[in-house]
């Protein structure tokens, strides 16, 4: 069957029950993105995004500034390196009505049915940008709020499928998503209480705080997922606008041809659908196979693959217009 899960919202009565969901989806984020234990799971937290938005809607007077409705990642944690272009957080749908419901409102807004998507994974990891220079990795950058980012330039050289230097000597930004998987998240704990430290909750909690350790007495591999590529300053004209005119499919292979890891290597590798129902299809592939998986995804991300579809559907301040998440529900043994 099709996953699914319940469209239903936290329910806020008041507008002091309002200020206390606020603190606490702001809160659970903030741990989330920092590489804490968040005090509510995926599932959890969405609900009370959603019950969130569903006051705010009712009481847009009384929406308050510390909203996670309005923000990149909900409120993560800020950085000072500005990126090239804002890195931004995916709106969700979580049930096949609301995905064709999306479709639908896609067509509306870019005038003309979207028959191109680009189907793929969405991988539980810490969203990154990959900066280089002539081929050779110079700088990553994590998502922060969206605007600026935290430099973890530090973890160059620690990352698997992030090589050093690219197969061609561009100049471009590579993003994508650093992650755990099953076995590197094992031979972590396993490093980390040898060197008498506790172990960490989860994969992607273990990613996020060693993304981040500066003067660890020891290192542990991670892996790292590209799902993006774009022009930088002075990226070489002919690739900046092979970069900007390329559908996000023809990217994805021109990253593997540079050496970047993707889906494309995995048993889940991104594909191109042509309506909403082969949408679907896939998405009901990929969560078949979600728990057999070496690392862990918490929903499939679904894009219009065409340049020209991406751009006349255009961004808003929190999420592109152009892609959605379609969640799944939290697996048991991947809880955070």
């Amino acid at each position: 069957m099709m996953p699914d899960m319940t469209t239903s919202a936290a329910v806020i009565v008041d507008a002091a029950a309002y200020a206390q969901a606020v603190e606490d989806a702001v809160g659970a984020a903030a741990a989330y993105y920092a590489g804490g234990t968040s005090p509510l799971d995926d599932d959890a937290y969405d609900l009370l995004v959603r019950g969130i938005a569903t006051w705010e809607a009712e009481h847009p007077d009384q929406v308050l500034p510390g909203s996670p409705t309005g923000k990149v990642a909900g409120g993560a944690v800020e950085g000072d390196v500005p990126h090239t272009v804002p890195m931004l957080s995916l709106d969700n749908v979580f049930s096949p009505e609301e995905f064709t419901a999306w479709t639908a409102s896609l067509a509306r807004r870019i005038g003309r049915e979207v028959t191109q998507f680009s189907v793929g994974p969405k991988l539980d990891g810490l969203a990154i940008a990959a900066r280089y220079r002539g081929g050779r990795l110079t700088q990553l950058v994590t998502r922060g709020d969206g605007t600026a980012g935290e430099d973890v330039s530090h973890a160059i050289g620690t990352i698997e499928g992030l090589p050093e230097t690219l197969a061609e000597p561009a100049t471009v930004e590579v993003r994508g998503e650093v992650l755990m998987t099953t076995a590197q998240f094992e031979h972590a704990n396993e490093v980390r209480t040898a060197h008498g430290g506790g172990p960490f909750a989860n994969p992607r909690n273990a990613a996020a705080g060693t993304l981040r350790a500066k003067e660890r007495a020891y290192t542990v591999p991670m892996t790292f997922f590209g799902y993006g590529l774009l022009p930088v300053s002075d990226t070489e004209p002919a690739l900046a606008e092979r970069l900007t005119t390329s559908a996000h499919s023809d990217l994805m292979h021109l990253a593997t041809e540079l050496g970047v890891h993707t889906s494309g290597r995995t048993a889940v590798p991104d594909v191109v659908a042509h309506d909403p129902e082969a949408v679907l299809a896939r998405v009901k592939e990929i969560a078949a196979t979600r728990a057999e998986l070496p690392f862990g995804i918490d929903g499939i991300v679904i894009k219009a693959d065409l340049a020209a579809d991406q751009q006349a559907a255009g961004s808003g301040s929190r999420a592109p217009r152009w892609a959605i998440a379609y969640k799944l529900p939290v697996l048991p043994q991947n809880q955070s």
